[in-house]
């Protein structure tokens, strides 16, 4: 585990406002930055198109829609860096209203 190293979160990172964010942080974040998408080939993508600015962004699948995916990210979180320092809650949803309350309080550890 690097606890000492801060770490900064962008879901929904793979394009737009999200990347945008990742790029400014990868330049004055001191510390690692995690940029999520959904899709893990537009992830990577989005990744080494700022690897190609000198820039050095770790990638992580995140589907914010998810519970396993996100459980996914938080062990990952806790592992690496035993928590999150800064979450960019970028990444949007969409949902049909008849559906809403599939995810109750408590569903989330």
């Amino acid at each position: 585990m690097s606890s000492h190293i801060r770490v900064a979160l962008v879901t929904g990172a793979n394009k737009g406002i999200g990347f945008a964010i990742v790029r400014d942080l990868c330049r004055q974040f001191f510390g690692d930055v995690v940029l999520t998408a959904r899709d893990e080939a537009r992830g990577r993508a989005a990744v080494q198109r700022l690897q190609a600015e000198g820039l050095s962004p770790r990638f992580h699948l995140l589907d914010i829609d998810d519970l396993q995916s996100i459980r996914a990210m938080r062990d990952f979180l806790r592992e690496e860096y035993g928590g999150l320092d800064v979450l960019v809650n970028n990444a949007g949803i969409a949902f049909d209203s008849k559906n809403v309350g599939t995810l109750r309080p408590g569903d989330l550890p």
